[in-house]
């Protein structure tokens, strides 16, 4: 098999000729956009071997209706930025120069920030705060964020990707009630995610972030595989399985020997997975982003204890 027939199989809950594997982190601030973005991840890419290409997406968001959220009143004034928007179109001309080069050889999937860590961006990380003060304002800032987002999700997927690598945030139970998250933070998630669908999307990732999550919120989400850190407060991998029932990426915690070493602990760790987690709709990854300045030999050692 090759990778991207590797990573179909996986995604169907089948088995492989083997497991994949893959890792990510963010990407030098210059290595933002463009040229230099699409240079990095293909360097990052060939020294690292994965198969599966998360393309990194620190190009920010621009607000419309109001330059900062600053009170909760503010939320409401919030109008959805245009695909035009200079930051969709940085991360845009990256991808597909990443498509132009690497599309025939693995499957990529775009990094979309959700409406709740979106709007922490252009808040001051304010959104926790105004969610207690006036849900509603928040939801309909959200809602207009995800509106958005649901566009350049599309316009992704138009643009070679085979889906979106959608980072979940603010689903902490010690953040939010059960009653705001599923009113203010989860129908604005799960726009975003029906549009990325909607587009023809093979490869939705849910990446749920967070310490002590409410993963029972998060089980009708669309996504062909859900990713977690384990180690967080949060369910087993075997046990989260039980509770998706779909394709799973994790076992490699991201702050663990991934990142100090040595060699062996990687993989008994890789190992440990593996008799966990078996060979059939499993992805070896870590349970959220790499240092960035984690070595890439490391993520080849990993790669190499998977082979």
């Amino acid at each position: 098999m090759n990778k991207i027939e590797r990573m179909q199989t996986m995604l169907r809950g089948e088995r492989p000729d083997q497991v994949p594997a893959g890792f990510w982190f963010h990407f030098a601030e210059s290595a933002a956009a463009g040229h230099a973005m699409a240079q990095a991840h293909i360097d990052y890419y060939r020294a690292a071997d994965p198969d599966l290409l998360k393309v990194m997406n620190d190009n920010g968001y621009e607000a419309v209706g109001v330059d900062v959220v600053r009170s909760p009143a503010d939320w409401r004034k919030l109008e959805p930025a245009p695909l035009s928007s200079a930051p969709y179109q940085a991360q845009l001309a990256g991808l597909r120069e990443l498509v132009d080069e690497l599309g025939d050889e693995v499957l990529m999937a775009t990094t979309i920030f959700n409406p709740y860590a979106t709007g922490n961006k252009i808040s001051n990380n304010k959104v926790t705060e105004h969610v207690k003060e006036d849900p509603e304002a928040v939801s309909a800032g959200l809602a207009a964020i995800a509106e958005s987002l649901a566009e350049f999700s599309a316009a992704c997927i138009a643009a070679g990707a085979a889906g979106i690598y959608f980072s979940a945030q603010g689903g902490d139970a010690s953040r939010f009630t059960a009653e705001e998250h599923l009113q203010c933070i989860k129908p604005h998630d799960v726009a975003v995610l029906d549009a990325a669908t909607a587009a023809g999307a093979t490869c939705n990732i849910l990446h749920i972030c967070g310490r002590g999550i409410r993963l029972d919120h998060y089980v009708d989400y669309p996504g062909h595989t859900v990713n977690w850190a384990p180690q967080n407060d949060n369910l087993s991998l075997t046990a989260g399985r039980d509770l998706f029932r779909r394709p799973i990426i994790g076992g490699v915690d991201e702050r663990g020997p991934i990142v100090d070493g040595p060699r062996e602990a990687i993989v008994g760790e890789v190992q440990a997975a593996l008799e966990a987690m078996g060979s059939s709709g499993f992805m070896v990854g870590a349970g959220c982003t790499l240092p960035p300045d984690v070595e890439v030999g490391h993520l080849a050692w990993a790669r190499e204890a998977v082979r």
